[in-house]
C-alpha cells in the first residue's frame, strides 16, 4: 500500500484527470512522463492512456468498478477501441447515450454497490448491468451528483460534510463499507472525488490536502 499527494497539469485536481479501480488506472497521453513513473510507484495495477472525445477528463467523464466502466457516447470510435483493446478481458465497457455525461460526478460505485443520480434514473437498469453490482437512485447533502461528494473504495467511504446521519447509514448500507465519514480534499473542498484517485491499495491525493484531511481519508480508506 502506497499513498502521495502530488499536482496534475500544475492542479490538485488529481481525481479530474486520472481514474482509478481494482484492475487498472487511467490517465491522459499529455501527462508528463516523470509524473507518470512517479504515479506508477504507487500502484500495483496497470496504467492506460485514454481521452474522452479528445479530453484530459477521464475522472469526470467516466465511472467504473473491477467489473465495468462506464463512458459516455461522446467517446470517439478510435478512443473506444483503445479502450476496449486495454480492458476487454477484464471489465466490461458500457457506452451511454445521455445528455449528462459527467458519470464520475453522476456515479458513486465500488466493487459492492452503486448510487446514481436521478439524472440517470431511466438508464439505472443498464448501469447496473454494467457495473454488476446493486445500483439504487440516490442524493444526499442536498446535493444531485453523489460521485463528485464522495470517495470510495471496498473499505470505506468519505462523504459531503453535510451529509446527515442517516444519510451516511444509508450510503454505507449501499456500498456495504465497514467504515464512513465525512471529510474534504484540498483544504476543505467537498468535492472529495476532485481532489483523490484511490482503490483498495492505493491513493493519489492532490498536494492541497492537508494532513488532517490526509490522515481521515486513509484511515477510512485502510490506505
Amino acid at each position: 500500500m502506497a499513498i502521495i499527494r502530488a499536482q496534475v497539469y500544475g492542479r490538485s485536481l488529481v481525481g479530474v484527470y486520472l481514474a482509478a479501480n481494482n484492475s487498472y488506472i487511467l490517465y491522459p497521453p499529455t501527462l508528463l512522463n516523470p509524473i507518470l513513473k512517479k504515479f506508477k510507484t504507487i500502484f500495483e495495477e496497470p496504467f492506460f492512456s485514454l481521452t474522452i472525445n479528445n479530453s484530459n477528463l477521464l475522472g469526470v467523464y467516466t465511472a467504473s468498478n473491477k467489473y465495468g466502466i462506464v463512458v459516455p457516447h461522446i467517446i470517439r470510435e478510435d478512443e473506444l477501441n483503445n479502450l476496449k483493446s486495454h480492458v476487454k478481458e477484464t471489465s466490461q465497457i458500457g457506452v451511454l447515450k445521455t445528455i449528462d455525461n459527467a458519470f464520475g460526478n453522476l456515479i458513486l460505485c465500488n466493487d459492492k454497490g452503486a448510487i446514481i443520480s436521478s439524472f440517470l434514473k431511466t438508464q439505472r437498469t443498464e448501469i447496473e448491468d454494467i457495473l454488476n453490482v446493486e445500483v439504487v437512485i440516490y442524493e444526499f447533502a442536498d446535493y444531485y451528483l453523489p460521485g463528485s461528494i464522495s470517495l470510495a473504495n471496498n473499505h470505506g467511504c468519505l462523504v459531503h460534510p453535510l451529509s446527515t446521519d442517516d444519510e451516511i447509514e444509508y450510503v454505507s448500507s449501499i456500498l456495504k463499507v465497514d467504515e464512513i465519514d465525512v471529510s474534504t480534499v484540498n483544504r476543505g473542498i467537498p468535492y472529495l472525488s476532485s481532489g483523490a484517485i484511490v482503490n483498495d491499495r492505493s491513493g493519489i491525493f492532490g498536494v492541497d490536502c492537508t494532513g488532517p484531511e490526509m490522515m481521515r481519508i486513509t484511515s477510512i480508506l485502510h490506505l
